[in-house]
């Protein structure tokens, strides 16, 4: 390959790296959806924030190991919990019960925690953006995916994004040039 196609696939890498391609996450009324994320480091989750923007609470607010419903915007109370409340394997997931309408939109998972790191300590608490999730919830077929022949709802669709696309494109020109 030659070295401007290195450096433009880099470029491209690392462009759809840093943006991150917006996951997307189907539901019909009424279904109970996982909003799927776990943090980066084994270090002690102090704070957990599930947010929607645009709302002045929180979707899902935990602290001091403990869902804090005061912080929750009220629409939420009572249908968000952690799909595994011992947060095993990172996983700081949550499970939207009785998802509606209303309820699509863009939803982002930020993790504080704790440095294990003394030179960061005195930094305080480490704060890390994890991911955003696009809910879609909508009557009829077209929210359905299909995979190995079986409807999937609720779900996450895992989509190529751009970065991917254009390494593709930029690998088939690069191979047609050879």
């Amino acid at each position: 390959m030659a070295a401007h196609h290195v450096g433009l696939f880099m470029l491209l890498w690392i462009g759809s790296v840093a943006a991150g391609d917006l996951e997307k996450v189907k539901a019909k009324p009424g279904e109970n959806v996982t909003l799927q994320c776990s943090s980066s480091t084994d270090a002690a989750i102090t704070v957990l924030k599930w947010r929607r923007p645009g709302l002045k609470k929180y979707v899902f607010y935990y602290r001091d190991n403990m869902a804090i419903e005061i912080f929750q915007d009220p629409r939420y109370r009572g249908r968000v919990e952690l799909k595994d409340p011992e947060m095993k394997n990172r996983d700081v997931s949550v499970l939207l019960k009785n998802v509606n309408t209303n309820d699509t939109g863009k939803y982002e998972c930020e993790v504080t925690t704790q440095s294990n790191n003394r030179r960061k300590r005195d930094l305080g608490d480490n704060r890390e953006f994890v991911r955003s999730i696009h809910l879609i919830v909508s009557e009829g077929p077209e929210n359905v995916e299909q995979r190995d022949g079986q409807p999937q709802s609720g779900q996450a669709a895992l989509r190529a994004g751009p970065g991917f696309v254009s390494l593709l494109l930029l690998l088939l020109v690069d191979s047609c040039q050879i």
